[in-house]
């Protein structure tokens, strides 16, 4: 299986993981008294960018592996610096975009890690 094979297929997987944690987040806002498109449109702008890095970051990595050492760390941190600054701007705009509540933008961002902590509690587990 190839670099990118894996990184397709984790994006799937971990798009299975988002898609209920979404769910369950616009339900929460709802319940706070969020209007629901507005939850809705921001709940999705946040997962998909939350997908989007995690596939960045995994196209980073397999990109890396392929060079020496030392090339491929500067391609990480390369990598990983274009994302953080990528997510300054998505969290600024989320904040100054009136259509968007921007906790609703924000919490998606930490799917990925619930994520892969649940997977890792549940497959330590043996389920």
């Amino acid at each position: 299986m190839t670099g990118m094979e894996i990184v397709r297929e984790e994006t799937r997987r971990m798009l299975r993981g988002m898609l209920p944690l979404t769910v369950i987040a616009f339900g929460v806002f709802i319940l706070c008294g969020v209007s629901p498109v507005k939850a809705g449109v921001s709940l999705l702008a946040g997962a998909c960018y939350s997908l989007l890095l995690f596939r960045m970051i995994g196209k980073s990595a397999a990109k890396a592996v392929l060079f020496p050492p030392a090339q491929g760390t500067r391609i990480v941190r390369r990598g990983y610096f274009f994302r953080y600054v990528l997510t300054g701007a998505v969290v600024v705009a989320a904040i100054k975009m009136p259509f968007l509540h921007a906790l609703a933008v924000v919490i998606p961002l930490f799917f990925p890690k619930i994520i892969i902590l649940w997977s890792d509690a549940v497959h330590r587990k043996g389920g």
